[in-house]
């Protein structure tokens, strides 16, 4: 079986620095920094000793992300900062440490600036970030994408690290803090094309699979899976079905992309018992790839299809789906079991329903050879999906599921390849090609 891949959205990462003791930040992981320097003076900030971890350092004055235990840094005027160092094993992150280094005359830890807020959100979600607002402090917000803010609290959306500056209206002393924010999920709908996986479709019976994510230098590879699975290579071998996501964070900059994989088993299948009296022939569909190339064909004959057959199919999906709207038939139907790059989870379930379709219509339409050679699946099988429980609702389901941009995308393209690969509908015929 070849693989295929399935790319998503690259993920924003607001990371914010979190103040003294905010919630998410460990208390016993402790970083070793003198608590004073002079303005100007460098120093070196080191995490703890333990082995197995990796490191990830964020702060002011870190123009990007180090990945070493012991930072050196410099170049600071009178203040108080505060550095964040995030510490990770098998690439899951562990606990965060936070360290403040006062310079010059400055006194005091960083009370006046913490930062409340989760330390991660959901792609498409927003997080509320607050400054302790005790009237006597002015605050200056600065972020990924030129985000500037002057309030005490901020609503952000983006990735990256926020930092802000704490200045005493009375004493004018300053503290500057920073708090990184991690998108650790997304929700359903267009992923972008910043990552993918390559792998099979299924998992074999009593097999495994392997998946791969994309090569990438400088980069640390997270994965997590069905059952608490976990891995921090680039590749995995895997012997349960279920979906798995790999994220990858570059080292240098902190910026983070992930991919989710939907791996089906090989014996998906539709409710217990058939129709008896159902005729064994009625359904014979193609896969994604047959009608790929079936629709690819400018002349003649394709798979035992002419050029006015294939015709009448593309209009007939053009007539059944009120997500397609497309003006020529035949190059929508093409460019729909084509889709031009980047590759989205929505074009995804939008090419096999597209072949869904294509089966449905050819079989309505009474196209192909009679016996092994037909072509068509029957809208009234039954099937097992949650939320329909035929082929001609899985149909409207998924109509309904692109238009409004929702539904579990994972789960319904794993429903719809098995269907097209005749898989899951009870008896099929033998095609040729299948």
């Amino acid at each position: 079986m070849e693989p295929r891949r399935w790319m998503s959205a690259a993920l924003g990462t607001i990371v914010l620095v979190l103040a003294s003791a905010s919630p998410g930040v460990a208390q016993n992981c402790l970083i070793t920094a003198p608590a004073t320097v002079a303005v100007n003076e460098s120093f070196t900030l080191c995490g703890p000793t333990a082995s197995g971890y990796t490191f990830e350092w964020y702060g002011p004055g870190l123009a990007s992300s180090s990945t070493v235990r012991c930072i050196k840094t410099t170049g600071f005027a009178n203040g108080g900062y505060e550095f964040l160092l995030v510490r990770s094993r098998n690439g899951v992150e562990v606990d965060r440490c936070v360290k403040v280094v006062n310079v010059g005359g400055s006194t005091g830890g960083t009370a006046s600036c913490q930062v409340s807020g989760p330390n991660s959100i959901t792609e498409g979600s927003s997080a509320t970030l607050c400054a302790p607002n005790d009237g006597i402090h002015e605050y200056t917000w600065t972020g990924p994408n030129g985000f500037t803010a002057t309030t005490a609290c901020v609503t952000v959306s983006s990735e990256g690290t926020f930092m802000l500056t704490s200045r005493n209206r009375i004493t004018g002393s300053s503290r500057q803090c920073t708090h990184r924010l991690d998108v650790v999920g997304s929700n359903a709908g267009d992923i972008g094309t910043q990552c993918d996986i390559i792998g099979p479709d299924v998992l074999p019976t009593g097999g495994t699979a392997r998946l791969c994510a994309t090569s990438r230098s400088n980069t640390s590879y997270r994965w997590s899976g069905p059952g608490g699975y976990t891995a921090s290579s680039r590749c995995i071998t895997v012997s349960t079905a279920g979906s798995y996501t790999v994220t990858l964070r570059n080292l240098s900059t902190g910026s983070t992309d992930r991919c989710t994989y939907p791996l089906a088993n090989d014996n998906w299948s539709g409710p217990d018992g058939e129709d008896p009296d159902a005729a064994y022939w009625d359904n014979c569909p193609r896969d994604l790839q047959f009608w790929r190339g079936a629709m690819s064909q400018k002349s003649a004959t394709v798979s035992g299809l002419s050029t006015a057959e294939l015709q009448s199919v593309a209009r007939e999906v053009g007539r059944r789906s009120t997500y397609f709207n497309w003006s020529n038939d035949v190059q929508g139907l093409r460019a729909a079991l084509s889709p031009a790059a980047p590759l989205t989870r929505r074009k995804q379930i939008a090419r096999q329903y597209a072949a869904l379709l294509a089966n449905v219509s050819a079989g309505e339409l009474s196209l192909g050879n009679q016996g092994d050679n037909a072509i068509g699946l029957d809208s009234d099988t039954q099937i097992d999906f949650k939320g329909a429980g035929t082929i001609g609702e899985l149909i409207a389901l998924t109509d309904r599921w692109l238009r409004e941009n929702r539904g579990n995308y994972a789960q319904l393209n794993a429903a719809l390849n098995q269907i097209n690969r005749g898989r899951g509908i009870g008896p099929v015929c033998n095609a040729d090609g299948q």
